[in-house]
């Protein structure tokens, strides 16, 4: 039976903390996993760097799967933006394209893909909604394995030299630059880094005028772009979080609080 082995990197530090461990831990996976990274072309420049970076150290090329069908051409047909309840781009960019690599990897049914997952075993609960229906599949958590919570992560990626993605100085977690999750925070940190990349995301809200003027608002339901880089709601959003990280509440801090 034919068996392959594949490391679907997101950009973030568990998923490169998990090859790095393959690499140093499982060198005879090493030798044969295919690492791969959904391309949806619309992540943070930080997020290339530090996959360029993974990519050295691993000495191994990793595969860059692109989607079929463009975020800008979905959009354009279906004329509504992705939402909390309907992840479209997701689903579009990101599964569809790892499903049809996986499809075309392996025309036969008579194998087993090796799919490695970075989940910690600090956060063993997210095993049982990272499963697939694919008979063929086999997850397999090394991490959760193995035993290694975050502290052995940050501790792997720094001892290798690569450290953390440079994007987490800014933002909770790597994605495309406009992220319906991101905090209002992460949103005015996004405009004064990237202004460039904050202007493409305003420019899909005007596209999108007639549901914002519904009340129904683009990337986030209470405000839209343009109005919270005006100066006085970027000093009220700032200030806000500096008064909740003052006060040490690890929980609303940690995620990047969206009071306005």
């Amino acid at each position: 039976m034919k068996e392959y082995h594949i490391l679907s990197l997101s950009g973030g530090k568990d998923s490169a903390a998990l090859a790095l461990y393959i690499k140093n831990n499982y060198p005879d996976i090493h030798k044969k996993i295919q690492y791969c990274f959904c391309d949806t072309e619309l992540e943070v420049p930080e997020v290339y760097e530090y996959l360029n970076k993974l990519e050295l150290y691993l000495n191994k090329p990793i595969l860059y799967l692109k989607p079929e069908v463009s975020f800008q051409h979905i959009y354009d047909t279906r004329k509504i933006l992705p939402k909390p309840q309907n992840r479209w781009c997701t689903v579009e960019l990101k599964t569809k394209t790892m499903q049809k690599f996986i499809k075309n990897l392996t025309p036969s049914e008579d194998c087993i893909i090796n799919l490695y997952i970075g989940i910690r075993a600090d956060e063993t609960q997210r095993t049982k909604t990272a499963t697939s229906n694919n008979p063929n599949i086999k997850e397999q958590f090394l991490l959760v394995k193995d035993g290694l919570i975050k502290k052995d992560i940050i501790d792997i990626l720094n001892k290798s030299g690569i450290g953390l993605p440079r994007y987490l100085e800014w933002k909770s977690r790597s994605g495309c630059f406009f992220c319906f999750y991101q905090s209002k925070l992460e949103w005015i940190n996004l405009y004064e880094r990237h202004p460039d990349l904050y202007k493409k995301a305003m420019d899909y809200e005007f596209k999108n005028c007639k549901e914002i003027r519904n009340g129904s608002f683009g990337w986030r339901s209470d405000i839209t772009l343009e109005e919270m880089i005006k100066p006085a709601n970027i000093k009220k959003i700032k200030e806000n979080y500096a008064k909740m990280s003052n006060k040490k509440n690890k929980g609303n801090a940690g995620r990047l609080i969206d009071l306005i």
